[in-house]
This record gives structure tokens, C-alpha cells and sequence, in this order.
């Protein structure tokens, strides 16, 4: 289980249950599924992705999460608030607002 990700993960165990090169993607990643196996990653985290990509990965020998669009692109924005404040002392609310997707 991904306990930084709120809500439901989607696995796809296409590869080794050992993880040797880890490859993260915010958003809508999936559809480049056959460009990180050719990197060398065995296990892919990202957002969300085509039907096909589940089918890809298993073919291709790499793990697929997809840990939900709007859950994986939240963390960019988070970090940066946090450095404005730290670096800069610029006060920011993170405004929660999934939309399901």
C-alpha cells in the first residue's frame, strides 16, 4: 500500500516483486509505459494512463500504479508552499479539491 496517496491504487504487477530502478511520473504518465521499460525501469508509479498501458506493462515486464491523477499532482504544489514559506516566509493554503478524476 502507497500511504502518501490518498484513496485507491491501481497495481499492475507486470514485473519483479524487487524494485531496482523506480520510475515516478505525475498525472496522466501511463500512456509512456514502453518509454520507461526502455530506460531500464521495472516499476512505474503515476497518475492515471490508457486501457492499453495495464496490457503494455505485463508485456513489457514493469510494475504499473497509478495512484490516481489528481493524488500525484498534488505533491509538487505542496513542496513549493512549503519552500516559499521556509525560504521566503510566504504564508499559502493548499485548497484540497479533488474532483475524482
Amino acid at each position: 500500500m502507497i500511504r502518501s496517496l490518498v484513496g485507491p491504487v491501481q497495481v499492475c504487477p507486470g514485473g519483479s516483486e524487487i524494485v531496482r530502478k523506480l520510475g515516478i511520473c505525475t498525472g496522466g504518465a501511463g500512456g509512456e509505459i514502453a518509454s520507461v521499460a526502455a530506460e531500464g525501469v521495472d516499476t512505474f508509479i503515476t497518475g492515471e494512463g490508457p486501457h492499453w498501458s495495464y496490457t503494455a506493462a505485463e508485456e513489457l515486464g514493469v510494475n504499473l500504479l497509478y495512484g490516481g491523477r489528481y493524488a500525484t499532482e498534488t505533491f509538487g504544489v505542496k513542496a513549493l508552499a512549503s519552500y516559499l514559506a521556509e525560504t521566503f516566509g510566504v504564508d499559502g493554503v493548499f485548497v484540497d479539491h479533488p474532483t475524482g478524476r
